[in-house]
């Protein structure tokens, strides 16, 4: 074996340790842990909090545009139906004229209903 890599035996530190010195000491270690520890669960709350703002403020404008929209659609199907039934009571009597006025915001309805639901159009591949 080459001398220069022949293992040292471990000689122990003829000291003795004072046991209140290394108390303080790990003490002074846990402290300092925990502060490093609360700094950086602070910060990953402060960054979560950046991110998650815009995007929850963007998802409520979005959604207010949406329930804007569905109002206007709203207002404006109920003013065309009652100028639908208006226009149908020139010649029928007024039963009749809500009752066709009915039938028109019922398959409006389901037209609207089947767009919305119709399940998204399958991506043909091509197979060579």
């Amino acid at each position: 074996m080459d001398p220069a890599v022949a293992p040292r035996p471990h000689q122990r530190n003829a000291q003795t340790v004072d046991d209140s010195g290394t108390a303080t000491e790990w003490s002074t270690l846990l402290g300092r842990m925990l502060e490093d520890l609360s700094r950086i669960i602070r910060l990953e709350l402060q960054l979560l909090e950046a991110r998650l703002v815009p995007s929850l403020t963007g998802m409520a404008d979005r959604a207010i545009a949406a329930l804007v929209i569905l109002f206007a659609g709203v207002i404006g199907g109920s003013c065309l139906l009652a100028a639908l039934i208006l226009l149908l009571h020139e010649w029928m009597k007024w039963w009749q004229a809500f009752a066709i006025g009915g039938v028109v915001a019922i398959a409006c309805g389901f037209v609207v209903y089947s767009v919305i639901k119709r399940p998204p159009a399958a991506t043909e591949t091509l197979t060579v």
